[in-house]
């Protein structure tokens, strides 16, 4: 092999390097050797492709080769391991690295820092970032598109903002000299074998015919070969930047460069990326970056070429070389010089754009906007590439003074633009709407590179030598115009030792430093705007305006070929081979030639023509007829230029009042005669305007909405540079030079006004009215505008900042997009904003917003040229609310100072044809009725009035000027003219205006109150009076009443319109007043007549829309009888019900932990999210218990033996009926126990002696209540034995009752038998955890917003609503609702409902009755006050379990009794049992079998608890709220009255089925064996016999006696003080002893769970937790002495520094607020929810002494009132510590039996969080914005972030993924309830199941400021305000009862994030 011996052939790679290090030589021809050859690796390809396999698979094989071969290579490259090798070059590298350059892909995030950067395309990664020092640096995040890092890049970044790992590209040491020759030895062949794959490939694609067979293959292979070679290179760059250096110069050196850049032409897409990666990494170094430079600017036409040829700009899809690299190339100072000069940059650009113009022009020589259009996008990239090429200070002064015939060539093509895209007027034939920003777009992007031209013009030498260090304003300011742009950041730099120093521009600075430093207007200005006034003139000609052009075509035809032939002769030879073109040649040999263009046209320009004549010109031109278009760039271009000389002139020189002001502009426009200067130059601007009254008064209506989106874009502040004021700014100079009535006379022409001094009264056309009235606001704006004649920075921006507040408050970004983009970066921005308005820091869901100062009001510009209508009227208005005072009469137009060579302006506002103009409104005013055909409408005469007072205040302020002068306005004032109404004089019309006015009613006022005419006129009288002696005699003769006192006081005019519209606004309240009066008395009249009851109704049905702030709303008495909110219905006698809204919720789940945090993965899968059920709400936490499933397997033989027992048993006490019932069910369900014989018993008869349940349950209650007055009153010591009593008789009962229930619905029973058959898996999950819970969440939530409607109405409306649904009809809230889940909108509040509750409870006769007997303790003393009376709530307990047991109690229970559910509750109840019952079967039963009130008890309990977390919550803070104050009124705001309407439904409800007081009973005696004794109950025969027969029974209820038999120390305190007295007879909840004694209870089960709870955080020793003879000393040794479970108590915030005592009294606080809670509303039950509460206040139980809302003082206020003694007491009390001991080994030995791994959460009372998230929005975009999705392991496209648990999610629906979907993680992590932050978006997405809304972002700039999407991307803080105000609506169950969140609502896939 080519000189390596035979034997070492098949040796390994260090033999071969051995060999090779002896015969260096033979290293090339060992190369091609190594890698396959062509031929093999075609014949892979066809191997593979034969075998079936696809493209990819075939290319795998062929990889593989590919990469064994490069090992091979890599091993010859560094002469050993390539990985030992790569790793001793990166220690190497350690402390020298250069340049950062990772290179980005699409949508990453990166870092602008407008204080590092030089340019605004600069960025750098997140990692170097974080690694520099940018504090208080102005930096911003943006999303990429592309490019690579900066940082490290001196021609980019500054070094100060360099990271600590990138110092600079001088940093980068040469590779070792051994190392380059052994790399450089195998990589020229590498390189060699890579370069003829390449070109064969080129040529292959090229269309080779002889190569026509191997396309494919040909591709393949070098496809393959590249994506190897290039993975090998970028390797290479990640370990050593001298590698990455030396790599570069090899690729360059070799020729490779040329092939490399082309192709991508050839090459697949993903090995294009590849390639475009590393010559990105590879521009880090200098040379490389010149020589790709001079390659790239050869092929660039092509791609250009290629797009015209195609016709459309997807060739940039395809190619996208050009967009990636130009930012690279052309943003780099030093180079783009370079290439400017020597391979004639600019001249290529602009031969681009002159072939892109060509190919979309037609014959006549028009653009073509749709051809344009097509070619937008490329269009715009060359545009943009010559404006990358002109930031560069140098190159603006290179083409203003060296290379005059670029400037000239870009002026040909301006001229190629003016004018595009012209209107016609009644066209018939309505344009595309999308084409019609292209040519805005366009003529913007050159008003950017005019910027940079005049700047460069005006710089003075110094420009060049600060290169390095300026960067133009201009530049800045359009780059950071967007709010977010797209940006390919860049790297690498030019020295000036590689021949690009600026010594090329020696011949320039010499030119420069010629200047004069003390004219302020260099020559280059003169002569850029004497080559702008040529080709102006020649555009003129084309356009034939000047009158002389007799074929307007055939020239226009002619200028075009001439165009065409000189385009070519502005590019150079791209073909050539040298690429160092001497730039000497060049300037000398490149550009337009003028000679040339001179001898194609017919029209040749020595010298100006048109602009030269000396008298004016007589123009004819039509707007309404002829062609027009609103772009004119060359205009512009002069006015810009125009602009910046007054500027230098007049702001910036030093002495402006040395200039001599009468030569400007001859100095300025050489060459022009101020006549035909001011006659063409105004001509286009002027049309312009013209065309733009023409629409905004409706006559260009037939041509659609072209002509009016081009009037809105043409006022439009984005494209301000092309727009209004520039075009008024012209119009204002041609005004200064025109003669005053000639240039007047010309407006009026082209208004097509002239007929309009004719004073014919006859109505005109129907648009006259509008044009007139633009036409005097027009000559307003001339004279009055000061944007570039006279104001300073500050000033403009002060002005611009007034008109945009005095519209509405703004925030920050808001007004700076106002602003146009010179203003809008000025540095003195904030520091005006804060002078001229305030800030108002943002509160709840409102943004930070500026507001204008009042002192500022008084400077509102009425004339602003940018005003449209609707804005100009709410400034108007606005201007009225806040001053007092109409606009219209004090904001008057008024002289100010303006630039000298300017003050002709003044006698345009003075001149004759003015005066006539407003003589001849005021005619028509006078004497034409007032009517829409009038010929001066008030708007035309209010603005004539303006300009008169306009044209009076200019003489006022210039009198000096008038020295022997007569003033045609106020010497002409007293000239009379003929008419048809005798002769009348301006001031004779003034005065009959006048009086017409002041005859009118009082008050009268034009515009909507906006302007007192009469004061205004009678002020401008007295001007006229003042300024002339001949006005003041005719005013004497004719209105003596004005002028009578002006002898003998001063005047003040503005001060007279003031008072005198006060006095008529004053006037005009008064008669306001009046008739407000009388229409409020002709009201009373008419309510006085209508019906009382009427009034009550209608006022008793009136509530707060929403929930969340009903508060006022509670507080009205409203009367019994409701009226339906449907029919409205007062008289009707049918019942009504509340709507309500029955949520399911997790809102305690999320309590008891911990939220999750930002910073690390706390969230759980949402299997465990399904799975995890909040132990607080159980009556025996999460401990699985044993199911039917589950439980022993009983044989036959054992289950027949077992029913024989119980039926003997039952036989003995039981009735006969009820025995034999229950042996029928029995026998019905268990087949094999059919043989049982009932014991001989006597015959059934009726017992007489059976008493209501109501009568038994008052019983039980009395004789409970005289048992224990007797046993206190002896003293007996507590006994809390088990009675004795067998349970069989009541379970006996309770079956019995169960089958004759199945009995009397015996369908019912058959189709539920038949489902069960097989019961299906999910069956018995329900069962898989003890409690009384729903199956997919916590609990049900209960809200309402308080209106009533009829059920049958209700009824009615849904079936209409589903009818609507199914037909797909439209109905309101459609997108909100789901009718097939009975959702629904209230009809007066529009608020969420889904069921209704009866507002009658029910049996009236169970209302909260007082005590039937005297209660235990009649008296009280101030010791017994001081004691715990567990002992009272313990007998309490063991004797009603022993009442309710007693056999007699029980025969008397009328078991016929078995009252269903109400018909009004029936759809409350389906939509409370739904969550209950997972399954349709389980509902089937259900509904029939569980106890209504039971669950209806669990609503309310979990409603309740729910409510007190709540009320933790700040709406505007995260600050906890502990004071019962808020307490009390969050569920009075909340949810109080339909709680207490709830109650009194289940008092009402629980006595009306035998069976279900059977369950109550049952379960008072499972607590009572629990609390009591200690002891789980027996279960006993027949509740075996119940598990066996459970899916007859409601599972509920066997899940309920299981839970109640549970320890009562491993329960939620409050839920067992919940069920504890759901079982209890009814009478006991009315009896403040006893329910205070049952919370003493519980309260001790309280605070064992806190010490418990304690203890298991804080090992100490007994000694250290305190006394040692107290409850907590005892718990201390069990826990310590026994294997206690600790584990089960767990606490998220026990505090480590907390004493004891305060962290258990803390503990007890959640149960002691939900006890304050439920006893208002025990307190309250009894009243009308509606009605007035003071009378029942539960104040006296509280303390209010206490202002201090701290947790222990409110713990303290809660003990009082509830009467529970100190801690101390508690803890030491005897028989507590020894009935907590037999808690406490009760539920040890429980554990013992049944040890799962649930727990108790034992919290203080914690507010409810999401999830803690950092304080900078930035830390979180870092860490999500790339994190893959947890299931398919992707990157999503809008990663949304869940706030409740953690975990990353997306809206957007994926199969793979579904889990992750937001409303499939809502369901199984909130119950249905979502809060998720849209990461890319920074906005809050509330889900409700399938329902959707967008919700304010918690994060606000510095400002105060949302940023949506991170368009702006500055820092964004977290806003508590706001996060708090989300987290209560949270907590509160608000999302589906705020109207601001309905109104964002959509349902299901109506919703687009």
């Amino acid at each position: 092999m080519h000189g390596v011996p035979v034997e070492q052939l098949d040796q390994p790679q260090p033999d071969l390097v051995a060999s090779l290090k002896a015969n260096k030589s033979q290293i090339p021809k060992l190369v091609p050797v190594i890698l396959p050859s062509y031929e093999e690796m075609v014949d892979a390809v066809l191997v593979d492709k034969a075998a079936g396999m696809k493209r990819s698979s075939a290319r795998s094989n062929l990889s593989t080769q590919l990469r064994e071969s490069m090992v091979w290579l890599q091993w010859m490259m560094f002469e050993g391991d390539p990985d030992v090798s790569l790793k001793k070059l990166s220690q190497m590298s350690i402390g020298q690295r250069g340049v950062c350059g990772a290179v980005w892909g699409s949508n990453d995030i990166a870092y602008r820092c407008r204080t590092c950067e030089h340019d605004p395309t600069c960025a750098i990664c997140v990692p170097c970032f974080c690694n520099g020092n940018h504090k208080d640096h102005d930096y911003s995040i943006i999303y990429t598109g592309g490019g690579c890092c900066d940082c490290g890049d001196a021609t980019a970044w500054r070094r100060e903002g360099f990271c600590s790992k990138h110092k600079g590209s001088e940093q980068i040491q040469p590779l070792p000299e051994e190392i380059a020759n052994s790399v450089g030895s195998v990589l020229d062949p590498l390189f060699a074998c890579w370069k003829d794959k390449l070109t064969l490939s080129g040529t292959v694609c090229d269309g080779n015919p002889r190569l026509k067979d191997q396309v494919s293959e040909c591709k393949d292979v070098t496809d393959e070969f590249t994506s190897v070679v290039v993975e090998t290179l970028l390797d290479f760059c990640k370990y050593s930047d001298s590698l990455l250096s030396f790599v570069s110069k090899r690729i360059f050196s070799f020729g490779l460069l040329d092939v490399l850049v082309r192709a991508e032409k050839f090459l697949s897409e993903h090995v294009v990326k590849k390639l475009h990666e590393l010559l990105l990494k590879l521009l880090g170094e200098p040379a490389f970056k010149y020589e790709f430079g001079k390659v790239y600017l050869h092929y660039y036409p092509v791609v250009i070429n290629e797009a015209i040829k195609e016709g459309n700009d997807d060739v940039f899809k395809k190619y996208t070389l050009l967009p990636t690299f130009s930012v690279q190339i052309f943003t780099v100072p030093t180079l783009t010089q370079r290439l400017v000069m020597e391979m004639n940059l600019l001249e290529m650009l602009l031969g681009c754009l002159g072939d892109i113009f060509i190919s979309c022009s037609e014959d006549d020589g028009k653009l073509q906007v749709t051809k344009l259009g097509n070619l937008f996008e490329t269009t715009l990239r060359v545009i943009e590439d010559v404006r990358f090429v002109m930031t560069h200070v140098s190159v603006p002064l290179y083409v203003v003074h060296e290379r005059r015939d670029i400037f000239k060539s870009w002026l040909k093509l301006l001229a190629f633009v003016q004018g595009m895209s012209p209107q016609r007027r009644e066209a018939g034939v309505e344009e595309d709407n999308d084409n019609i920003i292209y040519p805005f777009a366009i003529c913007h992007s050159f008003s950017n590179i005019h910027s940079l031209l005049v700047a460069g013009s005006f710089s003075t030498a110094g420009a060049i030598d600060s290169e390095s260090n300026a960067f133009p304003t201009t530049y800045k300011q359009d780059v950071d115009d967007g709010d977010n742009l797209v940006r390919h950041a860049k790297v690498g730099r030019i020295s000036l030792s590689q021949g690009s120093s600026v010594c090329r521009f020696s011949g320039f600075t010499s030119k420069v430093s010629e200047l004069k430093l003390d004219n302020p207007v260099p020559s280059s200005v003169t002569g850029l705007t004497f080559e702008c006034l040529r080709s102006i003139e020649n555009w003129l000609a084309v356009d034939n305006t000047s009158g002389t052009c007799s074929s307007k075509t055939s020239l226009t035809r002619r200028n075009f070929l001439a165009f065409t032939k000189t385009l070519s002769k502005i590019r150079f030879n791209l073909s050539s081979e040298s690429s160092d073109i001497d730039s000497n040649s060049a300037g000398s040999s490149v550009g337009f030639n003028d000679g040339a263009m001179a001898g194609e046209c017919s029209i040749k320009l020595e010298s100006l023509r048109f602009l030269s004549l000396s008298g004016w010109p007589d123009i004819t031109y039509d707007v309404s007829s002829e062609d027009i278009s609103v772009h004119i760039p060359l205009h512009r271009f002069l006015s810009l230029i125009l602009q910046k000389a007054f500027k230098r002139c007049y702001e910036e020189s030093v002495n402006p009042e040395l200039l001599i002001t009468s030569n400007f502009f001859e100095h300025i426009l050489g060459g022009s005669h101020p006549y035909g200067f001011s006659a063409y130059i105004m001509e286009h601007p002027l049309r312009i305007r013209v065309f733009c009254a023409q629409v905004h008064a409706g006559m260009w209506r037939k041509n659609g909405d072209i002509p009016v989106l081009s009037c809105d874009l043409y006022g439009s502040v984005r494209w301000s540079e092309q727009g209004v004021e520039f075009d008024l700014f012209l119009l204002q100079c041609c005004a200064a030079l025109a003669p005053a009535d000639l240039f007047v006379n010309r407006i009026l022409e082209r208004f097509g006004l002239s007929n309009y001094f004719s004073l014919n009264l006859q109505p005109s056309s129907e648009y006259e009215g509008v044009l007139v009235q633009e036409m005097l606001t027009l000559i307003i704006q001339i004279v009055k505008d000061r944007r570039f004649s006279g104001l300073t920075t500050t000033e403009n921006l002060q002005r611009e900042l007034i008109c945009k507040l005095v519209i509405g408050d703004a925030t920050h970004s808001q007004l700076v997009k106002s602003l146009p983009r010179d203003l809008s970066k000025v540095d003195q921005l904030q520091q005006v904003l804060d002078t001229v308005a305030v800030y108002s820091n943002p509160s709840g869901m409102k943004q930070g917003k500026y507001s204008l100062r009042s002192s500022y009001w008084k400077e509102l510009d009425l004339y602003h040229p940018r005003w449209n209508p609707r804005d100009l009227q709410v400034a108007e208005e606005r201007y009225l609310r806040f001053c007092n005072t109409p606009a219209l009469t004090t904001q008057l137009p008024r002289w100010t100072k303006v630039y000298p060579p300017l003050n002709g302006l003044a006698r345009t506002a003075t001149c004759k044809v003015v005066l006539q103009m407003i003589r001849s409104v005021l005619y028509y005013a006078v004497f034409m009725d007032k009517s829409p055909s009038s010929r001066a409408p008030d708007g035309v005469l209010l603005t004539a009035l303006h300009l008169l007072y306009l044209a009076l205040d200019t003489c006022s302020v210039n009198q000096s000027s008038y020295v022997g002068e007569s003033v045609p306005v106020v010497y002409l004032a007293c000239e009379e003219i003929s008419s048809s109404n005798g002769n009348q004089s301006l001031l004779l019309l003034l005065v009959l205006l006048m009086r017409m006015h002041k005859r009118e009613s009082v008050g009268y006022l034009m515009e909507g109150e906006s302007c007192n005419l009469s004061s205004l006129i009678e002020s401008l009288l007295k001007k006229f009076a003042e300024m002339d002696s001949e006005c003041l005699t005719k005013l004497q003769e004719v209105a003596p009443e004005v002028v009578n006192h002006l002898s003998n006081s001063n005047i003040n005019s503005d001060t007279d319109i003031v008072d005198s519209a006060s006095k008529h606004k004053a006037k005009s309240r008064e008669r306001q007043a009046a008739i407000l009066a009388k229409m409020r008395a002709e009201q009373s009249k008419f309510m006085a007549s209508m019906n009382s009851n009427l009034e009550e109704q209608m006022d008793g049905s009136q509530f707060e829309p929403e929930v969340c702030t009903s508060e006022e709303a509670r507080d009205i008495e409203v009367p019994a009888q409701y009226v339906c909110s449907l029919c409205h219905d007062s008289n009707s006698k049918n019942p009504v019900s509340f709507l309500v809204l029955l949520q399911k919720s997790r809102l305690v789940s999320f309590v008891n932990r911990a939220p999750p945090s930002w910073d690390r993965r706390t969230h759980r899968s949402d299997n465990e999210h399904a799975s995890v059920i909040t132990n607080t709400l159980m009556l025996s936490g999460k401990e699985a218990i044993s199911s039917t499933s589950d439980s022993d397997e009983v044989s036959d033989f054992q289950l027949e033996h077992l029913v024989q027992n119980s039926i003997d048993e039952f036989a003995l006490d039981g009735k006969p009926g009820e025995v034999n019932a229950f042996l029928d069910f029995v026998k019905a369900l268990l087949p094999s126990v059919r043989n049982i014989q009932v014991p001989h018993i006597s015959s059934d008869k009726m017992d007489s002696s059976a008493y209501s349940l109501e009568v038994i349950e008052e019983e039980i209650y009395c004789s409970t209540q005289r048992e224990m007055r007797a046993h206190f009153a002896e003293g007996d010591n507590m006994s809390t034995n088990k009675d004795d009593e067998s349970d069989t008789v009541l379970l006996g009962k309770y079956i019995a009752a169960l089958s004759r229930e199945k009995n009397e619905n015996p369908s019912a029973s058959d189709n539920i038998d038949s489902r069960y058959d097989k019961p299906p898996e999910s069956s018995t999950q329900v069962h898989a955890y003890d409690g009384f819970v729903p199956s997919d969440c916590d609990g049900i939530y209960l809200s309402s917003c308080g209106h009533a409607v009829h059920q049958g109405c209700l009824d009615r409306y849904l079936s209409s609503l589903k009818e609507r649904s199914l037909r797909r009809v439209f109905f309101e809230g459609g997108h909100i609702v789901d009718p097939d889940q009975g959702e629904f909108l209230c009809p007066v509040c529009r608020g969420l409902a889904n069921s209704v509750l009866p507002a009658s409870p029910g049996d009236s006769k169970k209302a909260w009755n007082q005590p039937l007997f005297p209660t235990v303790r009649e008296t009280e003393t101030t010791e017994e006050n001081n004691i715990l009376r567990h002992q009272e709530a313990l007998y309490l307990l063991q004797m009603t379990s022993n009442m309710v047991g007693n056999n007699e109690i029980l025969n008397s229970l009328p078991m016929w009794k078995n009252g269903r559910i109400r018909r009004s509750l029936e759809k409350f109840f389906n939509v409370v049992c739904k969550p209950y019952l997972s399954t349709k079967q389980d509902r089937a039963i259900g509904l029939a079998k569980v106890s209504h009130s039971m669950l209806m008890w669990d609503t309310f309990k979990y409603s309740l608890i729910s409510t007190e977390i709540a009320a933790r919550c700040e709406n505007t803070s995260l600050t906890p709220r502990h004071g019962l104050d808020a307490l009390f009124k969050e569920m009075k705001s909340s949810n109080e009255f339909v709680l207490s309407l709830l109650l009194k439904i289940v008092h009402s409800t629980r006595t009306d089925n035998a069976r279900h007081v059977l369950l109550r009973f049952r379960g008072i005696q499972l607590f009572a064996g629990s609390i009591c004794s200690g002891v789980s109950r027996d279960e006993g025969n027949m509740l075996r016999i119940l598990e066996q027969v459970e899916k007859e029974v409601s599972v509920l209820d066997i899940q309920f006696w299981k839970g109640a038999s549970r320890p009562i120390i491993g329960c939620d305190a409050f839920s067992s003080l919940m069920w504890i007295l759901y079982c209890l007879p009814y009478p006991f909840l009315s009896c403040e002893e006893s329910f205070f004694s049952l919370v003493h209870l519980l309260y001790a089960v309280s605070v064992t769970q806190a010490i418990i709870t304690f203890h298991e955080k804080h090992q100490t020793e007994t000694i250290e937790l305190g006394d040692n003879d107290c409850l907590i000393a005892d718990i201390s040794k069990l826990v310590k002495e026994s294997a206690f479970p600790q584990w089960y108590f767990v606490s998220t915030h026990n505090d480590a520094s907390c004493p004891i005592k305060d962290a258990i009294r803390k503990f007890s606080f959640p149960y002691l607020r939900r006890c304050a809670l439920l006893w208002k509303l025990l307190k309250y039950s009894s009243s009308d929810p509606f009605g007035d509460k003071s009378s029942h206040s539960i104040d006296y139980l509280i303390d209010s002494t206490t202002s201090s809302v701290t947790e222990l003082v409110e713990v303290e206020r809660l003990e009082k009132m509830f009467k529970i003694p100190a801690l101390d007491v508690v803890i030491k009390d005897e028989s507590l510590r020894s009935i907590a001991l037999n808690w406490l080994n009760h539920f040890r030995m429980d554990k013992e039996v049944d040890g799962n791994g649930s727990v108790l959460h034992v919290n203080p009372a914690v507010p409810f969080r999401l999830m803690h998230l950092p304080y900078v929005y930035h830390d979180l975009l870092q860490r999500y914005i790339k994190q893959c999705c947890p299931d398919c392991k992707t990157v999503p496209d809008e990663p949304a972030l869940c706030l409740l648990c953690g975990r990353l999610c997306s809206p957007n629906w994926k199969s793979c993924c579904s889990e992750s979907v937001t409303q499939s993680h809502a369901m199984a992590c909130g119950a249905g309830t979502g809060i998720f932050l849209l990461i890319r978006k920074t906005t809050i997405l509330l889900q409700r199941s399938a329902r959707k809304a967008l919700w304010p972002s918690p994060y606000l700039d510095a400002f105060g400021e949302e940023d949506l999407e991170m368009r702006r991307g500055r820092p964004l803080y977290l806003n508590e305000e706001r996060y708090a105000a989300l987290a209560y609506m949270v907590a509160s169950h608000g999302l589906d009862r705020s109207s601001k969140v309905l109104r964002q609502t959509t349902i299901g896939s109506l919703f687009i994030v």
